[in-house]
């Protein structure tokens, strides 16, 4: 069987079929004829398609083609990995406010294999928009039904190297926050002021991406309220 005839590559089609906007054209070129696909793979025997498919992610490598000025023939051809989120739209990052104070969450994440100080933040989920998904995912994190005066401050790619995800910001007011110990290794919730946010941050000791793309957007929107 020709490689073009796996189920990974098929997938990848159907994929690309139902999701244009991923394939779009850009500075390197998405190759999907089946002749150079198939010899992409006998000559290297690395693998191309949708690779692995979870309710969260897609791991998509698709066979790309760069510039050919001052590269080598055979190297005009090579193999891009990047992770696609299982839902199109409805990402979110939440700058949750209690009293003025903002909320983070204090989380083990198994990627780093860590605990970080980060905003709550979630996938996209299908059928919800951002707001209806910035609800659902307070309420499950900091458990806090009454979400107020949701201000949308922008979006963000915290990893466009990898990620092909854009996540909506969200600054809101809460209800009493609390948590779940232990819900998807959430140890506990910090309130912070603005002021013990940015020193956290400036130490180094706040690093998470999506938290410090969306303080950014809230700074940046602050300033120009005030100008």
């Amino acid at each position: 069987m020709d490689y073009h005839e796996t189920s990974a590559w098929t997938r990848y089609l159907e994929l690309r079929e139902a999701r244009p906007s991923a394939f779009r054209s850009g500075a390197l070129e998405i190759v999907t004829d089946p002749r150079l696909v198939d010899d992409f793979f006998k000559t290297t025997g690395k693998q191309l398609g949708v690779l692995y498919e979870s309710p969260y992610h897609l791991l998509v490598v698709d066979l790309v083609r760069r510039s050919a000025d001052g590269v080598e023939a055979g190297d005009l051809l090579f193999p891009y990995e990047r992770l696609l989120p299982a839902a199109e739209s409805g990402a979110v990052v939440a700058v949750p406010m209690y009293q003025g104070r903002f909320v983070l969450l204090r989380q083990y994440r198994h990627a780093l294999r860590e605990e970080m100080l980060a905003f709550p933040r979630g996938f996209g989920e299908k059928g919800l928009s951002g707001e209806e998904n910035l609800r659902k995912e307070l309420r499950e994190e900091i458990g806090t039904a009454e979400v107020g005066n949701i201000r949308f401050l922008g979006t963000v790619a915290a990893d466009s190297g990898i990620l092909a995800t854009k996540a909506e910001v969200f600054l809101c007011d809460v209800s009493r926050p609390r948590i779940e110990k232990g819900y998807e290794g959430i140890a506990a919730l910090e309130l912070l002021s603005e002021s013990e946010l940015s020193e956290l941050i400036g130490t180094g000791k706040i690093a998470d991406g999506f938290t410090l793309a969306a303080f950014a957007l809230y700074a940046a929107g602050n300033r120009r309220q005030d100008a």
